[in-house]
């Protein structure tokens, strides 16, 4: 049987949009924790993790929400998450610079009144 990577590093994705870190209050794909999304022919997937610190109090909830989620997507056998880093991802960098603009935005809206 023929599987479409391609298609199944999508719905991954889409399905990791769900899967928050509490802490921070982001997704992982769109905060840039997932690094990266492999399938090979057989429907194994291995996904690169980034923390933001090795000392992460939460690193195998993450890893579990991650491989939970992976695992609904249909062709999907196996999935290995491996950790490929630490530090703040420059997605993240780009959230927190844009939320802490409309924080400033709010703030001087108050002082005008």
């Amino acid at each position: 049987m023929v599987i479409d990577k391609s298609k199944i590093v999508e719905e991954i994705r889409e399905r990791l949009r769900k899967v928050m870190d509490p802490e921070i209050g982001v997704n992982l794909v769109d905060g840039g924790f997932i690094r990266s999304i492999e399938v090979d022919d057989e429907g194994n997937v291995r996904i690169g993790l980034m923390l933001t610190t090795p000392y992460c109090p939460i690193t195998y909830v993450l890893i579990a929400s991650v491989e939970e989620a992976a695992k609904t997507v249909k062709g999907v056998k196996n999935v290995n998450v491996e950790i490929v880093g630490f530090g703040i991802p420059p997605e993240l960098e780009r959230i927190m610079e844009e939320k802490y603009r409309e924080m400033l935005a709010v703030l001087e809206e108050e002082e005008e009144t």
